[in-house]
């Protein structure tokens, strides 16, 4: 009954696999052109015949190799713990290092500088740090969003010429529009596993992620989760009575999607009461849309608050658990106005 929305979810996700397995492609030759891990080291002999300069190198009870650097012509001392595949630590003390990056951290990269007694500064480089699993769960909700555009506005496409035949289909109209929604959906949470895998695979080759699960990252894969199913019925609602022009509606929706916040945020801060009350209307618009439930972690240690990006104001800054409730509420409001208009449409 089903089979040619299955036939749809299907491609979808060919399509997806073939771009992700791309990208990852330009990754391993990303990879291959940074060299072996050994490689990386190579600057360190070459530093070892230059004048004041001592290396020693020392290999620990854990099996960590330690390379010690002094350059007393400088007075840099660095000190590098290699763990192999579970990162590297490396400190770097002296009065010529920079610290204008006090704590920086991309991916399990951190960057942590801090100023020392006698006008010294001190940058700890760590390649294995704790990275919250959430952030997976964010890039997997964007590309969810995407997966959800193209998969949206099934109805519109039914009403599309061949309505009557539609009708003459063993099922009832809204059994029909609710198996459609379900296939659409398990195809949106089949994108977010895919990119989810892509995501640790493509880090992998560099450094093995130390993924970290903490307090926050259920209330995000629940918010993750249900903002692009919310994106996705939207869009449906937006043209579940439409013949044409269905194109036109995941276009606009974009448009609006990502316009509609930023006004609401630029003209609620204007001094000008009539620009005011324009922001005031567009902050109400903005609550019915999806995307802007959605925040950007911009720090991926565990732990951290989650710094919102953007639009937060009002339920829109609540935490992720009361957004996502927020959010499926609004994926069953309009799923149901889906539903009406397609049991109301006529042939």
């Amino acid at each position: 009954m089903f089979y040619v929305e299955w036939l749809r979810v299907r491609n979808c996700l060919r399509v997806l696999a073939i771009v992700l397995g791309v990208c990852f492609a330009l990754v391993v030759v990303l990879r291959i052109s940074v060299g072996s891990p050994a490689s990386q080291y190579n600057w360190i002999f070459q530093e070892a015949g230059k004048p004041g300069v001592h290396i020693t190198q020392q290999q620990q009870s854990d099996g960590a190799l330690r390379t010690t650097i002094d350059d007393t012509v400088k007075g840099d001392h660095i000190v590098i713990v290699d763990r192999g595949w579970q990162g590297k630590e490396i400190t770097i003390t002296g009065r010529g290092v920079s610290t204008d990056q006090n704590n920086v951290q991309i991916g399990s990269l951190g960057v942590h500088g801090q100023h020392l007694a006698g006008g010294s500064d001190m940058v700890q480089i760590n390649t294995d740090e704790p990275v919250a699993a959430r952030i997976l769960l964010v890039i997997a909700a964007v590309i969810a969003l995407i997966v959800g555009t193209v998969l949206s506005t099934p109805l519109a496409k039914e009403n599309g010429d061949h309505l009557e035949v539609v009708w003459t289909k063993p099922v009832s109209r809204t059994g029909m529009a609710l198996g459609m929604f379900a296939v659409d959906a398990l195809g949106i949470i089949a994108a977010m596993a895919l990119a989810i895998v892509f995501a640790i695979a493509a880090t992998a080759l560099f450094e093995v992620p130390r993924l970290v699960f903490d307090a926050a990252t259920l209330p995000v894969l629940a918010l993750s989760v249900v903002m692009p199913l919310a994106w996705y019925a939207l869009l449906t609602a937006a043209s579940a009575s439409m013949k044409r022009g269905r194109g036109a509606v995941l276009g606009l929706g974009w448009f609006a999607a990502l316009v509609v916040p930023s006004l609401a945020v630029g003209l609620s801060a204007a001094p000008i009461p009539l620009f005011h009350a324009i922001g005031a209307v567009f902050n109400v618009v903005t609550l019915f849309d999806p995307i802007a439930y959605m925040h950007l972690s911009a720090n991926s240690g565990p732990g951290n608050a989650e710094p919102s990006i953007g639009f937060a104001f009002g339920v829109l800054s609540s935490p992720p658990i009361v957004r996502a409730g927020v959010l499926l509420l609004l994926l069953i409001v309009y799923s149901v106005l889906s539903l009406l208009q397609w049991r109301r449409l006529e042939a």
